[in-house]
């Protein structure tokens, strides 16, 4: 059984205050494997995200990937910019993935860090999993790793 100083799933030595009671190097396999489930992922038109998220203006669709898109979006109450990432339904594929969606979500949002955005909110609207986050004005990861390698300081 691990303590709490090792990986659950590994057993290695990990900082106490890893997320999730787990390494880096897990985090970083269980995030990839989820980005791999294989599901074909069509992203909803702003016209269509505004009727499933009333609660936003939805303004812009940001990017997509693997792993679902990212919206740009203002959410009315609180008059704040936020990116929505929404995630293909799973749960027909893997029982298992809306328990481990809901625990990853809490475990971000426990995480505080500059280079790390805030997850305000999440759940499941429709068919679809969701995060509400902070929104970042800049480049995204892939176009600033087109430049080139990015220095460890970076």
């Amino acid at each position: 059984m691990p303590s709490d100083s090792t990986c659950a799933e590994c057993g290695a030595e990990i900082p106490a205050d890893s997320p999730g009671g787990m390494c880096p190097q897990c985090l970083l396999k269980q995030g990839l494997a989820a980005a791999q489930t294989g599901i074909p992922f069509t992203p909803p038109s702003v016209e269509a995200m505004d009727k499933l998220f009333p609660q936003f203006d939805v303004m812009e669709l940001l990017g997509r990937g693997g792993m679902g898109a990212v919206y740009k979006a203002r959410q009315r109450s609180l008059d704040r910019i936020v990116a929505i990432k929404i995630l293909p339904s799973a749960a027909d594929a893997d029982p298992g993935f809306a328990e481990r969606f809901a625990r990853e979500a809490r475990t971000l949002a426990g995480l505080s860090h500059p280079n790390i955005v805030t997850v305000h909110d999440f759940g499941e609207v429709g068919d679809l999993y969701y995060f509400v986050m902070e929104f970042v004005e800049g480049r995204d990861l892939h176009r600033i790793l087109e430049s080139g390698p990015m220095a460890p300081a970076d």
